[in-house]
């Protein structure tokens, strides 16, 4: 299963395997199928690319006949290539395919379609190639993509545009800013880089698959290690009626790498009261850094009851928390900011964040335009912890000293933490996200 950039080559690879498979194969029978019946002249037969595929002296040698009616080229060999449409379902099971089976622009297909033909593959394990470009929401190839590569009877591969050698880089990285400035990178991405995303407006952040996700473990360990060079933040959505959201980040101080490594996301009542939730979050500052003095702390200046009541229950409490301000009138530019961040491989959050990335990934505006007010008391948190800290999407200068004191073995594991902590060779969040 193939999911494809746009001008990846699909059209040519689906051809290139069947002559191959019918070569080398005789005897059998293979069949190409378009979603459509009246596509398939467009798009492989009138421009001669299914039956005028070999020049010449190959055409000569290994084609016997070709049928441009019944769309159907002979091999010498007995083998035979069929093309189709998937359009008429039910005429899928008279099909007796005995050689390789291909789908072209798989998620156009009607399931029912698959459904009437998949069987006919049994009898001979004929192999089935499915190839096409990513669509929104689910379909026939994100199926059986999803099929090829949880079973081991089957591969599944993505192949972005950038792979195909006759594609310039300078024209991809001209659709790339003309989308971002468009404001549609997510688009971008999954028309060249094969990637599914959300697509559509409504979707704040539909470039969150692009998010690294870093075990908590290691991150703690790489932040302790190197702990002078960052700011501690906490930041708080107290809620007593519905959320009580609290958020523990990280700023590097050179180059302005956020990290979230952890949160408190209580909605049970009794549970997320200031009596409840205090020690819960001097557990957790405990645990990621002991020394109180590192930590800034704030929570939703609407909450004026929060400090009243934390100075009452725990009047000993070791950090002091401010009123931070909402910005009402700032909250799409702070959201875009974060967008740009998520992009640029500046925000991480860790593996235990998983109400945060479950609300980023759901937060979406309504019909008339504007934000939904709903699920995003994390998301809020996050805007506060971004307050706090003053952030500017400005990478500082690191000091040209920076790590001169380490020795040769922790300066290899720190470039090898932070290539995941870029994304570079890392894997995306469905794993995680799907057992959690």
């Amino acid at each position: 299963m193939l999911e494809c950039g746009r001008k990846y080559g699909k059209t040519a690879t689906v051809i290139y395997a069947l002559y191959r498979w019918a070569l080398t194969h005789p005897g059998t029978f293979n069949y190409y199928f378009a979603p459509f019946s009246n596509q398939i002249d467009d798009l492989i037969w009138k421009n001669g690319r299914m039956p005028s595929f070999f020049p010449d002296h190959l055409q000569k040698k290994y084609i016997k006949s070709i049928n441009n009616s019944d769309k159907r080229i002979m091999f010498h060999n007995g083998s035979f290539i069929k093309c189709d449409g998937a359009d008429n379902y039910e005429k899928a099971r008279g099909y007796s395919p005995t050689g390789l089976s291909c789908y072209d622009e798989t998620k156009d297909f009607r399931k029912e379609f698959h459904v009437g033909y998949d069987p006919n593959r049994a009898i001979t394990d004929a192999p089935l190639l499915a190839v096409g470009s990513p669509g929104g929401g689910e379909n026939l190839l994100s199926q059986l993509w999803d099929s090829a590569k949880l079973t081991d009877f089957g591969a599944s591969f993505r192949m972005p545009s950038h792979m195909n050698p006759h594609i310039s880089a300078a024209y991809l990285e001209k659709k790339r800013l003309e989308h971002i400035a468009r404001d549609e990178l997510e688009v971008y991405q999954q028309e060249y880089l094969a990637m599914r995303v959300k697509l559509g407006t409504k979707y704040i952040f539909p470039m969150l698959s692009q998010a690294v996700v870093q075990s908590y473990t290691e991150a703690l360990a790489y932040i302790t290690r190197h702990r002078k060079d960052y700011d501690f933040f906490i930041s708080a959505d107290p809620g007593s009626a519905k959320c009580f959201a609290v958020l523990f980040g990280v700023v590097h101080r050179y180059d302005k790498h956020v990290i979230i490594l952890d949160e408190i996301y209580e909605t049970k009542l009794g549970q997320n009261s200031v009596g409840v939730m205090a020690p819960r979050i001097l557990e957790k500052i405990n645990e990621i850094n002991r020394n109180y003095d590192d930590w800034m702390a704030c929570y939703d200046h609407a909450a004026t009851w929060f400090f009243s009541e934390l100075v009452g229950t725990m009047p000993d409490f070791p950090i002091n928390f401010i009123k931070c301000e909402k910005d009402l009138n700032n909250k799409e530019a702070k959201l875009s900011m974060i967008k740009d961040m998520i992009l640029t491989k500046v925000f991480t959050m860790t593996d235990k964040c998983v109400k945060l990335y479950w609300e980023m990934e759901n937060y979406k505006r309504g019909d008339n335009g504007i934000v939904k007010k709903e699920d995003d008391h994390a998301i809020d948190t996050a805007r506060y912890l971004l307050n706090l800290a003053n952030y500017e999407f400005t990478p500082a200068a690191r000091p040209v000293n920076y790590r001169s004191i380490l020795q040769r073995r922790e300066f290899e594991e720190d470039d090898m933490f932070e290539k995941k902590f870029t994304g570079e060779g890392y894997g995306d969040f469905d794993s995680w996200n799907s057992d959690n």
